[in-house]
């Protein structure tokens, strides 16, 4: 089976091996600024909109379906929102403590080969509550370094008008807009990890299950 594929088939490489897994955060808690920028006060409006109307974004990107504990569920839908023209992706599933559940950001390089670039943790109401990089097992992408990831996300697009309500997408994008420093500097903090960790055990990190998480930050609005 292609890398590429397995976004479309219902998350089963992710699935396999996310619920044995220890959850582990290579670095320290970092508290991003919250009022930094106008994308993070578009993410704050948002977020205000949903909440007058009743609904969050949690909510909107689960379209009405029932709360799955279950990484193999993916919502909106299998697969995810992927805009064709930019090769950028998105879905949102639940298996994780500490969080209600999360969405998976991806691109593809020039053979349409996944790499993964940020996993983003929300709360129940709808709030973004974390950033992080995860290992490569646990999305079964290619490797790529650093500089490579940094291009890509800041890059990041998605038409709001692939999805029902354009304001789940909006948010996505504007959550690479608003950190962009954060999300470069956590993929600074993914290679050192890595380098770290080689020097260490003598070995590669990608296969450890042991290790999923290698870089985190923490969002407060």
């Amino acid at each position: 089976m292609e890398r590429r594929e397995f976004i479309r088939i219902s998350g089963l490489i992710i699935g396999s091996f996310l619920v044995t897994s220890k959850m582990v955060i290579a670095n320290n808690v970092n508290v991003l600024s919250t009022y930094s920028n106008e994308f993070v006060k578009k993410i704050i409006s948002i977020i205000i909109d949903l909440k007058n109307e009743g609904s969050n974004l949690v909510k909107k990107i689960m379209s009405g379906k029932k709360y799955e504990y279950n990484p193999y569920t993916h919502y909106p839908y299998d697969g995810g929102i992927k805009d064709e023209e930019t090769g950028y992706q998105v879905f949102f599933h639940i298996h994780r403590e500490n969080e209600y559940g999360h969405f998976h950001t991806f691109a593809t390089d020039e053979n349409g080969e996944l790499l993964h670039l940020v996993l983003i943790s929300m709360s129940e109401d709808g709030k973004p509550i974390g950033i992080s990089t995860v290992n490569r097992w646990v999305t079964g992408d290619k490797y790529v370094k650093a500089n490579i990831l940094k291009t890509l996300a800041k890059n990041f697009s998605i038409d709001p008008n692939l999805y029902i309500d354009k304001r789940v997408i909006e948010f996505i994008n504007n959550i690479f807009k608003a950190y962009t420093n954060e999300i470069e500097n956590l993929f600074d903090d993914r290679d050192l990890m890595i380098k770290n960790y080689v020097d260490t055990n003598f070995r590669e990190p990608f296969e450890d299950r042991e290790l999923e998480i290698l870089s985190f930050k923490e969002i407060k609005i």
